[in-house]
């Protein structure tokens, strides 16, 4: 079976400034309880042994929520919402930033021009957001 788990953190940031983010994961696990084991065992080996800069500075770690996925859906699913009040902070995201496999792989969107879209390897030079659907 395969497991998403959403997770949220507190860390610390520059000048002792606190900072809050988010992240996934996924594996594949027999239970919930199981899936649980090894997202705590990947946080646990990505902070103390890999010693990744990106959870070094965190200093908790919330479950969000477990997603389980027993079947591949044809359709778009939306696995996570989340709505926050005021203009979008100053942020760093990034995808499979410790990700030691290859059968994953992420892609960034980008439009050559308002006819086009196009899905491209995700690489390590950044581009600037522009929207993908326009409401308003």
């Amino acid at each position: 079976m395969l497991y998403a788990g959403h997770f949220s953190f507190d860390e610390t940031g520059e000048n002792d400034n606190e900072r809050h983010g988010y992240f996934a994961c996924i594996v594949n696990a027999g239970t919930p309880e199981l899936a649980l084991q090894k997202f705590r065992k990947r946080i646990l080996f990505i902070k103390d042994e890999m010693k990744a800069p990106l959870f070094q500075n965190i200093g908790y770690i919330y479950v969000e929520d477990i997603v389980e996925i027993s079947d591949i859906p044809e359709e778009a699913v939306i696995t996570r919402f989340q709505s926050s009040e005021g203009p979008f902070p100053k942020s760093k995201s990034c995808s499979l930033p410790t990700s030691d496999t290859v059968k994953i792989k992420a892609y960034q969107w980008t439009r050559e021009s308002e006819d086009s879209e196009d899905i491209i390897d995700y690489g390590e030079e950044y581009k600037e957001a522009v929207p993908f659907l326009r409401f308003v």
